[in-house]
């Protein structure tokens, strides 16, 4: 009767349940039919796809659909990519795995696309999972390496700089001969092993032929022992032919005595048929002690050769691991010098070609008065100063795959569009104001201190380049143009604090930052340039 009661009280909560759930996806439904913002609309139909994909997948998928739409329209990237992984979730329910994974690729594009890490994991893991459902191996794999790749691409590396990678190969060099001496070792010690076991097997045969001639003399003195009781009882017989025309007691003397002799005869035989038996059981007790003497000690023998390869072994892996190692940090320090396609190809050619990129995008950075602060502060100071700043700089430009190029004195200057074909200048204009943001949040915590502080210009240009490894020794990735040029010159033209862009960015990343058209203004060795300050992103 409980049991009874417990399930009637479990139902009656899950449809309770229900048509809460059901209300509160009606209720919104009718705030979405009567918003007339695209923003609220986009909003209330994410909420119904997450309260409507457990009780109806289908209406989930539907309106995460409607959701994302509406955030292309109005330019919400995140949301887009969140809404789309949302459908998909929705489709992969009603196991239609074929739509499901459109839809998450295109959530993993978007969200690569503008850096959103976590959906770019997400995305990558459902598109496995899909795959390995339909025991697609090939596509499952394919999914593992992009999550590697891109993981790879988000990344740090290691500093450091040629000769530390020279002396890297040296030890890796080194190793190597180790595991080589190790090679030749184990092999001297197997070819013991194999005369040992010679050896002992040439004793055993021996030992073997001895006993069969010992057995064979045994087998000759019974068989003439044998002869000699025919001829006795062959004796007996003529004896007793004779002794039929003797009297009485003779016959009876006769008879007694040559029943002594068959007895002494009989026994004689006995004794050395037990003697031969006796020395039989002797040959076979020692041929079976030899036998397990010798097992005994192959036995060890094989334990000590077993442990001499385990230790062996053991000692190659240590060596392997220990390359690896090295092998893993020569990567990472070369990757952390060259772009990874770069870094590549030098790798397997030794040499870099120059490469053209058509439409690549150029910043350049410089402290303003950077002079007067440096008479102000100590080198080391200073030096500690520039360090803090290039290296939050480098943080800020990793998350949006952009190629540091090089440092001059105060000056940063780094790419996009290069190897890795983020040719979009909008990632290098949002990184530019991180980085004003930093310099900003900076200035106040050394003004409070009564600190000199540093402000930066900024200059931004997207155009062709020349990129390429110059040199031989200490070699450095580096790019060279007209565009390089230009974004100099708009550097120099730039306030402090401000990011100064040409119109060829600028038509690129009209559509996602607010501007302050400057006009035309004279350049050196440029003449007129038309020329935008960027001031924020566009809000929607």
């Amino acid at each position: 009767m409980m049991k009874n009661y417990s399930a009637f009280a479990a139902l009656f909560f899950f449809f309770g349940l229900n048509i809460l759930s059901a209300q509160s996806v009606a209720e919104l439904e009718a705030k979405f039919n009567r918003s007339t913002s695209k923003n609220e609309r986009m909003n209330y139909a994410y909420q119904i796809a997450e309260k409507a994909i457990g009780t109806s997948p289908k209406k989930a998928s539907d309106y995460a659909m409607r959701a994302n739409q509406l955030a292309v329209e109005i330019g919400d990237k995140r949301k887009e990519a969140d809404a789309a992984i949302l459908a998909a979730d929705a489709e992969l329910r009603q196991r239609n795995y074929k739509e499901a994974a459109g839809r998450f690729n295109r959530a993993w594009n978007t969200a690569r696309n503008y850096g959103f890490r976590d959906l770019v994991l997400t995305s990558a893991e459902k598109l496995q999972d899909i795959a390995m459902k339909q025991n697609d191996l090939r596509e499952a794999l394919k999914w593992s390496s992009e999550t590697v790749k891109y993981l790879q691409e988000s990344g740090g590396g290691a500093r450091g700089g040629g000769e530390a990678l020279r002396k890297l190969e040296d030890r890796l060099a080194a190793a190597e001969a180790d595991n080589r001496s190790l090679r030749v070792q184990l092999a001297s010690a197997t070819g013991k092993t194999e005369i040992l076991q010679n050896t002992y097997q040439t004793e055993l045969k021996e030992v073997k032929e001895k006993t069969q001639s010992v057995i064979t003399e045994k087998d000759e003195a019974f068989s003439q022992v044998s002869k000699e009781k025919i001829r006795a009882d062959s004796a007996a017989r003529v004896y007793s032919i004779k002794v039929k025309n003797l009297t009485e007691e003779q016959m009876i003397s006769s008879i007694v005595k040559g029943q002594q002799e068959r007895d002494i005869q009989a026994q004689k035989a006995q004794l050395a048929e037990a003697e031969l038996q006796r020395e039989q059981s002797d040959n076979i007790r020692n041929i079976l002690a030899l036998v397990v003497v010798f097992v005994f000690f192959l036995a060890v023998l094989f334990y000590a050769r077993f442990q001499a390869k385990k230790r062996t072994a053991n000692e190659l892996s240590e060596k392997n691991a220990l390359i690896e190692e090295e092998q893993k940090r020569s990567n990472s320090l070369l990757l952390n010098i060259l772009p990874p396609a770069i870094a590549q190809e030098l790798k397997m050619r030794n040499k870099v070609s120059a490469r053209k990129y058509d439409q690549a995008t150029v910043m350049f950075i410089d402290f303003k008065g950077f002079t007067t602060i440096a008479e102000k502060l100590s080198p080391e100071r200073l030096v500690e100063e520039l360090d803090h700043c290039f290296s939050n700089f480098d943080r800020i430009i990793s998350n949006y795959r952009i190629e540091k190029i090089k440092t001059v004195g105060d000056a940063y200057i780094c790419a996009s569009g290069l190897s890795d074909m983020n040719a979009s200048p909008s990632d290098m204009v949002k990184a530019a104001l991180e980085i004003q943001d930093f310099l900003l949040g900076l200035k106040a915590e050394r003004l409070s201190q009564g600190l000199p502080c540093f402000d930066a210009r900024v200059g931004i240009h997207t155009g062709p380049v020349v990129a390429g490894v110059v040199g031989a020794k200490k070699f450095a990735y580096d790019i060279w143009g007209d565009t390089v040029n230009t974004a100099a010159r708009l550097e120099e033209q730039c306030e402090s604090g401000r990011v100064n862009v040409s119109e060829d960015a600028y038509w690129l990343a009209k559509y996602e930052f607010e501007w302050q058209p400057r006009g035309k203004i004279a350049a050196k060795n440029k003449g007129m340039m038309d020329m935008y300050y960027v001031t924020g992103l566009k809000q929607y």
